[in-house]
């Protein structure tokens, strides 16, 4: 077990590998373990550190609060703690927004970067969703409701019409670090009010955006959105709905680990 003492707070992360560091950053209601299989795969030629973002897995919720940029600093938290100068970060839906943040607020520690299912201001129709989501949960929705509710909204027509896949569709009943309404809203709320849009232009680092042409929450116009604004980047659309690391694990690998050694 990893825990760096942060600006706020301890930051629990995953050590896996040995080579150039890679951070991996999780999306909305996700840990580290959401890297699971990735993880695997880069150790093989990377140091891979995934960091449970605050109120997520075994990192804490803060007293003074969980806007993006200050989860950005608990990355560079981490960093500084390791004695890394910088690392590849990657960032998936709201990991990405952090990503982001690092990137202009720590560009100096930043060497290449992957924005996966991410934007740099929320969209009309995801925030109407989520703001939906969000007044059923604290309705007093149960997490398995929840999960019910969001679950097929995450995932591509044909892949939901695969029965096989109906195992991507099941709760986790036994999950130790289930997280609680109060982490969950507050995280979803600094997403809500995060615009990087302005400083998009400042990003420095090779930049490889992933987009899923089904994605509902992140759609490929908001992808393209960060294509325009960050200079030099490149934009790769994948087969798959939100989650398309789940549907097509082998590309999102592939692209993911070409970009992190320069490869085009």
């Amino acid at each position: 077990m990893h825990l760096t003492e942060g600006p706020a707070g301890p930051v629990h992360w995953t050590d896996d590998g040995h080579g150039e560091p890679v951070v991996l950053l999780h999306g909305l209601g996700g840990d580290a373990s959401f890297w699971e299989a990735e993880r695997k795969a880069l150790a093989e030629r990377f140091r891979v550190i995934a960091i449970d973002l605050r109120g997520s897995g075994l990192t804490p919720t803060s007293a003074v609060g969980a806007g993006i940029d200050d989860l950005a600093d608990d990355v560079a938290a981490v960093l500084a703690d390791q004695a890394l100068g910088s690392a590849h970060i990657v960032g998936f839906s709201m990991g990405g927004l952090v990503a982001q943040a690092f990137a202009v607020r720590h560009s100096e520690s930043t060497d290449r970067l992957v924005l996966a299912a991410t934007y740099a201001a929320m969209g009309a129709q995801s925030r109407l969703f989520l703001d939906a989501v969000l007044d059923v949960y604290s309705g007093g929705a149960t997490p398995r409701q929840m999960f019910d509710l969001i679950c097929p909204w995450l995932f591509s027509t044909d892949f939901l019409a695969e029965p096989a896949n109906g195992v991507f569709l099941q709760y986790p009943e036994d999950d130790p670090l289930e997280q609680s309404l109060e982490d969950w809203r507050a995280l979803y709320l600094a997403q809500q009010v995060f615009d990087g849009s302005a400083a998009l232009s400042t990003i420095t680092a090779p930049t490889l955006i992933l987009a899923g042409d089904e994605d509902q929450l992140a759609p490929v116009r908001e992808a393209e959105i960060l294509a325009r604004g960050i200079p030099g980047a490149r934009l790769r659309t994948l087969r798959g709905g939100h989650l398309f690391n789940v549907e097509a694990p082998d590309t999102f690998l592939d692209a993911v680990r070409s970009h992190l050694v320069g490869e085009h």
